[in-house]
């Protein structure tokens, strides 16, 4: 009876298997906001075991999208790390006062990948179209309980434009 039982059992489970499954769906994505980060000169710390090390203070800026408009405050930074193969390792918090008067916090940790030319031109202030090279982050927001809390439990991906006065940071929510 036992053995009778686990055949059955095996018999279901490969029957379930074989059945088509249904193709996985991608998630979507939301255009929440774009943040225009203002930032100072880098500082730069020089190479150490890890590459070499920058941080760029973030100055001010502005937040504006459909349901979410504010201003950067100054006091945070952009951590970075260049890598051996030139690969900016990127991880900036901040936070943005919301036009109603709330106060978010964001922790954005990236990739800046170009050809050692492109990065060249990007330090020297050059406006660099962004098809030259790939600029992404993950963002993650903290807020309070009230109309923005909903920020707390959504992933964010961000494309990123370096600009010689800014950086244009557009925030995505994965649905």
């Amino acid at each position: 009876m036992k053995t009778t039982v686990t055949l059955l059992f095996l018999l279901v489970c490969m029957s379930a298997l074989a059945q088509p499954q249904p193709a996985p769906m991608a998630p979507t994505l939301e255009f929440v906001c774009e943040l225009a980060v203002q930032i100072s000169p880098p500082l730069t710390v020089g190479d150490t075991p890890h590459g070499l090390r920058r941080i760029i203070p973030i100055t001010g800026g502005t937040v504006e999208g459909p349901t979410i408009k504010g201003t950067i405050l100054n006091g945070g930074a952009d951590w970075q790390v260049v890598r051996a193969d030139g690969v900016a390792e990127l991880e900036a918090h901040y936070q943005f006062r919301t036009n109603d008067g709330v106060l978010i916090y964001i922790k954005n940790v990236g990739l800046r990948v170009a050809t050692p030319e492109v990065a060249a031109r990007i330090s020297r202030g050059e406006l660099v179209p962004p098809s030259e090279y790939y600029f992404r982050t993950v963002a993650k927001f903290e807020a309070p309980p009230g109309p923005y809390a909903w920020m707390n439990n959504t992933i964010f991906v961000c494309s990123a434009i370096r600009n010689p006065q800014n950086v244009l940071i557009q925030v995505w929510k994965v649905k």
